[in-house]
């Protein structure tokens, strides 16, 4: 296929269903969009089959792989309201392990925006590898890799269950509200440690929390329950890297 010509109504159409999930899974694809995104993507090494444009291309990417579409086509293929003028077709990120340090573990978290981030700030902080429990959202929804700035490509992650974890060779740390030990007193431990947060809506589940080795807190001043799962993670991931070993 010559990059350079139109797409047919064909080829938008498949497309198109990429937005939906079962195609995104049966095809191990996913469009996503955003300048800075894509760009982020070419800094990390991870290319794309194709790039669609309007008006004017940017000059990081290749005129080979390079489609100009109209604003409707655009509109079709793009999954957010208000499509950005550049997106591309990438490989959907796949689960991976490797050695570990410092790990999270991700407890049913279903809102796309706080997965994005969470991976956004491990990538910021070192973060090593990233666990995630059955019944949370899908890494290649393209608002979670929006979010993410891309990091989904960069931190490892991999689905795993309770009993997995349980056998993983780490020390367990949850972060839970009524926490014994306040999030500024902690120091990181020698072997590999695996960090535990909870869903938005309902915390860490309870079989989590007796896997605990030890449950951190966060201490605040003012009047609040708690604090989003993305925050957490944020400040936690903070903490690390200021202590000095």
């Amino acid at each position: 296929m010559n990059k350079n010509q139109p797409l047919s109504k064909a080829k938008i159409s498949e497309l198109a269903k990429l937005k939906q999930k079962k195609y995104r899974q049966e095809r191990g694809q996913v469009v996503v969009e955003g300048y800075r995104l894509i760009k982020q993507l070419a800094a990390y090494g991870i290319n794309p089959h194709e790039i669609y444009f309007q008006n004017e291309l940017p000059e990081f990417c290749p005129s080979s792989l390079s489609i100009e579409l109209s604003p409707a086509a655009m509109a079709r293929i793009c999954e957010s309201d208000h499509p950005s003028e550049l997106a591309a077709l990438y490989d959907i990120p796949l689960p991976r392990k490797l050695d570990y340090h410092t790990a999270l573990y991700l407890d049913r978290i279903a809102d796309p925006g706080n997965m994005g981030t969470i991976f956004r700030t491990a990538a910021a902080f070192a973060i090593e590898q990233i666990f995630i429990s059955e019944g949370s959202c899908e890494i290649a929804n393209p608002k979670v890799i929006r979010s993410s700035m891309g990091a989904v490509y960069k931190v490892p992650h991999m689905i795993m269950d309770l009993e997995a974890l349980s056998y993983e060779k780490s020390t367990k740390v949850v972060l839970d509200m009524a926490g014994e030990i306040s999030l500024p007193e902690y120091r990181k431990q020698d072997k590999a440690t695996i960090y535990i947060l909870g869903s938005e809506a309902h915390g860490v589940d309870q079989h989590l929390l007796a896997l605990a080795d030890i449950r951190l807190r966060i201490p605040m001043v003012g009047e609040m329950e708690s604090l989003n799962v993305a925050m957490c993670s944020a400040i936690l991931a903070y903490h690390l890297s200021t202590i000095i070993d």
